[in-house]
């Protein structure tokens, strides 16, 4: 089974035990959604939700960890990556930056995310997830502003102006906080929006 990917893996053995994606996810505690990108092949899951689907479908973590699509859990096993929970929360808590430093929602997260990214087990993905949906965010919000600088609109309409500038602020912080508390829960759902910039 090595050579399927672990999607495949999960939905073949998954199928073999009949049960279905609702059942599996219950009884593994997990997210429907994540269990559903897992199996497409769209996720692929790490440290305690690898735990939970292989202690529901009753098999030990090692045969899941066999597919080379896992390469980051197997090197979390060998010794080479280690799983920091903390530290994927610190970076994704780092994108609040842009309340103090032009950009800091992308410096930030970018800087944490080079420096550990082959270090840390998730950070090669959530630094992505991150990243791709800052820089979609900060592509709308400066474009917002240049266009409203430049239309005259600013000067003409400030309180709008100054009115989505704050929900535009205020819907990112609530959104990071949002995926802070998905990546407590192991949830592999986190940051689904924002261009695919970084690959």
């Amino acid at each position: 089974m090595s050579k399927l990917t672990i999607g495949e893996q999960i939905r073949t053995l998954r199928k073999s035990k009949g049960l279905s994606q609702e059942l599996l996810a219950e009884n593994a505690g997990i997210n429907l959604r994540t269990l559903q990108r897992i199996e497409s092949g769209s996720v692929v899951p790490r440290g305690e939700t690898l735990r939970l689907l292989a202690q529901a479908l009753d098999i030990p973590v090692e045969e899941l960890a066999a597919s080379e699509e896992l390469s980051a859990s197997v090197g979390e096993q060998s010794g080479l990556m280690r799983e920091d929970q903390g530290f994927l929360r610190l970076m994704n808590l780092s994108a609040l930056s842009f309340w103090f430093i032009p950009f800091g929602n992308i410096i930030a997260p970018l800087v944490l995310w080079i420096f550990k990214r082959n270090e840390i087990a998730g950070v090669m993905d959530l630094g992505k997830r991150i990243l791709n949906f800052q820089i979609t965010w900060s592509i709308i919000f400066y474009g917002f502003i240049c266009f409203g600088g430049m239309s005259g609109i600013f000067f003409k309409s400030p309180f709008m102006m100054l009115t989505v500038i704050a929900l535009l602020y205020f819907g990112n912080t609530v959104f990071i906080f949002i995926n802070t508390q998905k990546i407590v829960r192991g949830d592999e759902d986190v940051y689904p929006l924002g261009f695919k910039i970084i690959q």
